[in-house]
């Protein structure tokens, strides 16, 4: 299912254009069918943690759920379960730290982690919006397992840029803009 998932998101059929209508309702498509198959997990097993289905099942689950955005009550209930496994060291917090920002976005509140980024169109920049106590951010991100916010936009601008080349080139963009670190030479 994630799989299915990530190959349709990154790779839709050669007959559908990226990020076209028909793009997004295959995307949707797939979301539900994972969705009423997730829903049918969670229901009989809770989060499934790494004791159930290994650290790659547990993963696919979660990204799975990650994507369930039509349906914000279930994704609620798995952040919920999942809380409880990363206590149990049977879940990675890492994720968890995805899918609360993702829900907190939806919901309209700020992150906490500052997983969820935007772009800088004129720069290929990626940036983080709406964060809860942006200077303690990277010590949340630390807690969870998560590298330093600058190093993270820098890797999705980089990623970005890369998926979106060619485009970017045809408007004079030559690479993305990134973050200093400390680690530059």
């Amino acid at each position: 299912m994630a799989e299915r998932d990530q190959e349709t998101m990154q790779h839709p059929p050669k007959s559908i254009k990226p990020a076209s209508k028909p793009h997004m309702a295959l995307i949707d498509s797939i979301a539900t069918v994972n969705y009423h198959e997730a829903k049918i997990i969670f229901d009989q097993y809770g989060f499934p943690g790494f004791d159930l289905v290994g650290e790659e099942g547990s993963k696919s689950f979660w990204l799975i759920v990650q994507h369930c955005d039509k349906w914000p009550e279930f994704q609620q209930q798995v952040l919920e379960k999942m809380e409880t496994q990363v206590k149990k060291k049977n879940a990675h917090s890492t994720y968890y730290a995805y899918l609360v920002d993702r829900i907190r976005i939806r919901a309209g509140k700020k992150q906490l982690y500052g997983t969820q980024v935007s772009y800088r169109t004129d720069s290929c920049q990626a940036f983080v919006a709406d964060v809860e106590d942006l200077s303690n951010l990277n010590q949340r991100r630390q807690s969870v397992g998560l590298e330093p916010i600058e190093n993270y936009l820098n890797t999705v601008s980089k990623n970005h840029f890369l998926r979106n080349e060619e485009n970017f080139r045809k408007r004079g963009i030559i690479g993305p803009i990134l973050y200093p670190t400390g680690e530059e030479e």
